[in-house]
């Protein structure tokens, strides 16, 4: 098998596992909020939002992102079969990462009342009393994410980050808040859900990773902290961008809009879905090929197509019935934020259609540029939102962070192109946006019916996905990867379900 075709099958298989992470916690944190959303109210879910907020922007700071550097460092020793020095990245990872979180912690605590004073939200200083603990295990849980995506082990990922943590934050809040905690069993939930996904974690590295019984080798902390300061402030930024909205909503506006942009966020957040399941893998496979400019263009390519297509049914779906969606999943007193999700959603296709740029550029080392993007992001985002937000509340948000997305995607995709003359534009990639046409006009027409919420929630992205797939099939827009894949499922599964869907009379391959 050429190294192409191993990449190819690496990529899917490994992106196939975090996918499927991705939906189970994707839906199980929709469960959270469903939860939280219905057992408290608005502005306490505000608050909590609030809070969540502001310790993860701290968290990003003090951890100095230096679980960053694992997938850039250790798939490049284990391929010259360095283990000591693997493990020793890890290790040293750690130490700084997780020390440098409980000096975070510290300071945060010392701040609670200021911030609390910030917000005109007295309630705030009880909660990030008990949020601070929310550092270190974050911290925690981000590097051992790392550290599988590193080694190409999705499944060890999935099951903690995925699985572990969002089914012990509902379980645990529920019980918190049917016993009278209200906001507090919220925050209960979330940290005990850190606290067994780290144990497990820990666990798994010790008992399924040889090499790390092996003895370490040193290495230099000087060279992961220089790969990795620029992504400190890059982390702490792009962190901005999640939260920057909702530190303005909540200073000219209240908590409870800050709960009502919170569901729109996540739920618009479900187009990365397909992203953020083959970034992990794709920025250590592009760290270990830097040399080979044939290979790098062929998987960026692939990814941003891959994305792409898998994307469009969902963002197709939100855009014509976002009300639908809100009310459904939420309750009535959400669907004020359905043009905030419309904007946001624009602003996630276009950057996801983008592909993994991000992941290209730190697995190429340009952390850098990294940096620089995200301070383009985090400038549009803010300045946009200054003037929007006072003015036009959670829509005018929506609409800031929309645009930053765009902009910022842009400046990723034309720096790759400057830098290896590597696009990710091709036919394939022009043929899944005109099929994307199709499933528009067949779904417009679905809601036209006025149906109801629930019938249009069900039938709406049954008619889409299948409309999407004959409008691929018309313009043969499943390439051989698409059919190779498909035949390596079909012939795991013992049926040929996929490959008759992705094959064409014209368009077999041999």
């Amino acid at each position: 098998m050429s190294e192409t075709d191993e990449g190819v099958l690496t990529m899917a298989s490994q992106g196939g596992v975090a996918l499927l992470g991705n939906i189970l916690r994707n839906g199980l944190g929709f469960g959270f909020v469903a939860i939280a959303t219905r057992l408290v109210t608005p502005s306490e879910y505000g608050i909590f939002t609030l809070g969540l907020s502001i310790v993860l922007f701290a968290q990003g700071i003090a951890s100095l992102s230096i679980y960053r550097s694992i997938d850039y460092f250790v798939p490049q020793y284990l391929s010259s079969s360095q283990f000591g020095k693997a493990k020793k990245t890890l290790q040293n990872t750690l130490s700084i990462g997780v020390g440098m979180s409980i000096i975070g912690t510290v300071i945060l605590l010392l701040l609670k009342d200021e911030l609390a004073t910030l917000f005109s939200e007295p309630l705030l200083e009880r909660v990030l009393f008990y949020f601070a603990l929310l550092l270190p295990l974050q911290t925690l849980l981000r590097t051992l994410t790392a550290f599988f995506n590193s080694i190409k082990k999705m499944e060890y990922r999935v099951v903690m980050k995925d699985t572990i943590n969002p089914l012990s934050r509902i379980l645990v809040a529920t019980a918190l808040i049917s016993m009278g905690a209200g906001v507090f069993g919220l925050i209960g939930g979330y940290l005990l859900g850190l606290v067994f996904s780290v144990i497990f974690g820990l666990i798994i590295i010790f008992i399924q990773v040889d090499w790390m019984r092996k003895e370490s080798d040193d290495v230099s902390n000087r060279g992961l902290l220089s790969y990795a300061i620029p992504l400190v402030l890059a982390g702490a930024i792009y962190l901005l961008v999640g939260q920057i909205d909702y530190f303005i909503i909540g200073y000219f506006w209240g908590s409870a809009e800050v709960g009502q942009y919170r569901v729109a966020y996540l739920l618009a957040g479900n187009l990365l879905i397909v992203l953020n399941s083959i970034a992990p893998i794709f920025k250590p496979m592009i760290s270990e090929s830097q040399s080979d400019d044939l290979v790098l263009k062929k998987r960026y390519q692939l990814a941003t197509r891959w994305i792409t297509m898998l994307t469009l049914p969902i963002a197709i779906t939100l855009l014509l019935a976002p009300n639908t969606y809100l009310s459904i999943l939420f309750t009535e007193q959400y669907t004020l934020a359905s043009t905030a999700l419309v904007a946001l959603v624009l602003g996630y296709l276009i950057n996801a259609s983008f592909g993994p740029e991000g992941m290209m550029l730190e697995g190429l080392g340009h952390t850098r540029l990294t940096l620089l993007n995200t301070l383009i992001l985090v400038s549009v985002n803010g300045v946009l939102d200054l003037v929007l937000v006072p003015r036009f509340g959670i829509q005018g948000a929506g609409f800031a962070t929309g645009v930053a997305l765009t902009i910022t995607g842009f400046v990723g995709v034309v720096e790759i192109y400057l830098l290896r003359s590597i696009s990710a534009l091709n036919s394939q990639l022009f043929r899944v946006w005109i099929a994307g046409c199709v499933p528009v006009m067949v779904g417009f027409l679905v809601v036209l019916q006025g149906l109801g919420d629930i019938k249009t929630g069900i039938l709406l992205p049954l008619v889409i996905i299948l409309s999407y797939i004959l409008s691929l099939r018309i313009t043969h827009g499943f390439s051989k990867e698409d059919q190779k894949i498909a035949q390596k499922i079909d012939d795991r599964l013992g049926y040929s379900i996929f490959t008759p869907i992705v094959t064409t009379r014209t368009s077999i391959w041999h």
